[in-house]
């Protein structure tokens, strides 16, 4: 059985107060190999309108071998929090909402813990830039910054949180709005 920690933070989103819960989990790099695959679910990819736009997204994306061979260790970040603290927001979709503010707010707790030898996975595909160097024909604009996801690597992420966090992923429909949204990163250590 996985051992993960949890626990919450309180963040405001337009001057409303938001709680995120987190989970996080550290495992041996060789742990995490059962749920990639690239060959599989890189082809769900395809349908992403970042597919071929990004240098962090495929075909674009190292094997991830090679990525994390310098390292034996992985903590693995889950955020997750209600859509219905997101009501009063302006835009009138909360689960949208929810998850563009989980999402980032990952993605900015990846950053600020990311030791200096160690690496970010990101929480979702890179957003540096406006407009991504490879749709220029050109290199990545911020190298140093630019990181890879748990998706474009080829992870089932599914079965990862179902597996490692004993959490479901949900899913927003036209007349449901799910229970919760959640967001998945990581940092690889030596």
């Amino acid at each position: 059985m996985i051992n993960y920690q949890t626990g919450s933070l309180l963040k405001k989103y337009h001057n409303i107060p938001i709680t995120i819960h987190f989970k996080q989990v550290k495992l041996k790099i060789k742990e995490l190999k059962p749920y990639l695959n690239p060959k599989k679910f890189n082809t769900y990819c395809e349908a992403c309108p970042n597919h071929s736009q990004k240098w962090t997204c495929p075909p674009n994306c190292p094997p991830f071998d090679d990525y994390a061979k310098d390292y034996s260790h992985i903590t693995l970040y889950l955020f997750y929090t209600s859509p219905n603290q997101f009501e009063k927001a302006k835009n009138k979709d909360k689960a949208l909402d929810a998850y563009n503010f989980i999402k980032e707010e990952l993605q900015n707790y990846l950053r600020e813990v990311e030791p200096s030898t160690g690496k970010m996975i990101a929480a979702n595909s890179c957003e540096l830039c406006k407009t991504c160097g490879l749709v220029d024909e050109k290199e990545c604009y911020m190298p140093n910054k630019m990181r890879y996801n748990l998706v474009a690597f080829g992870f089932n992420v599914n079965q990862l949180m179902t597996d490692l966090f004993q959490h479901e992923l949900q899913w927003a429909t036209k007349n449901q709005t799910p229970n919760f949204v959640s967001s998945v990163g990581a940092i690889l250590k030596k």
